[in-house]
């Protein structure tokens, strides 16, 4: 007798063909996504006719990019659950900001009760939270973990977070790069150096022009001086009138 594998593979059965592409919606709407942002996933095709099919791997951006894209973890957690305000046909989900800024929260103070330790074991100033860790501490510590301002910038709406505006928020900018805000990304950085140059260039070509406009100024001095000498001189040089008498 025949096993179900085989029957399966002679009739040329393969899992990618029980497999097919769904459309999820997050809460992020804007102009050009009334719906929310849209996500492209693999769901099983014996799902398709279920209320919301789950995700079989990960939700992917469809038609749209970002500086940021939160954890899937964050993201599958409410999916094939009720949205408020829609239905479960409309494939929507809301991605867990609450609970990605909680558990940064939490990291975060265990990262400075780690370095607060570590810096009065090296007899050196113990940092305050969420003040700058010094190069030579973090060599013990470690860099930062991940921000819990990048959850809360995108639950409060930022656009660029959001991938809505091309608009760099440059302390997101910085936080993701670098995980503090007070080093420039490299953009920002190669931005400054041009805009310096372009207030020195600027600058220089007002000087060059105040230097121009000065040295008109005494052109015109000068020929007013000149002209004035020449008007007395020639004053000086007229014979007085002769009267007649009579």
């Amino acid at each position: 007798m025949a096993s179900k594998n085989y029957a399966l593979q002679t009739a040329g059965w393969s899992q990618s063909d029980q497999r097919a592409y769904a459309t999820f919606y997050d809460q992020h709407k804007s102009v050009k996504f009334p719906q929310g942002r849209p996500w492209w996933a693999v769901v099983e095709r014996s799902a398709e006719g279920a209320a919301t099919p789950m995700p079989v791997g990960e939700l992917q951006p469809n038609g749209w990019s970002a500086p940021w894209y939160p954890a899937p973890s964050y993201m599958t957690a409410s999916v094939g659950k009720a949205v408020p305000g829609s239905s479960l046909q409309e494939h929507r989900f809301r991605i867990d900001y609450t609970s990605m800024t909680a558990d940064r929260q939490r990291a975060m103070r265990e990262y400075y009760d780690r370095a607060v330790l570590e810096a009065i074991g090296q007899g050196w100033p113990a940092p305050d939270y969420g003040e700058a860790i010094t190069y030579r501490l973090r060599a013990i510590v470690g860099p930062p973990p991940l921000s819990p301002k990048i959850p809360e910038a995108a639950m409060a709406e930022d656009p660029w977070i959001l991938g809505f505006s091309d608009q760099e928020n440059e302390e997101l900018a910085r936080l993701l790069a670098s995980g503090v805000t007070d080093i420039l990304t490299a953009a920002q950085s190669e931005a400054k150096v041009d805009k310096v140059k372009d207030l020195q260039d600027q600058l220089e070509a007002t000087n060059a022009m105040v230097q121009k406009l000065l040295a008109r100024g005494m052109e015109q001095d000068a020929e007013a001086d000149a002209n004035k000498a020449k008007m007395a001189k020639a004053r000086a040089g007229r014979k007085p009138s002769q009267t007649v008498a009579i």
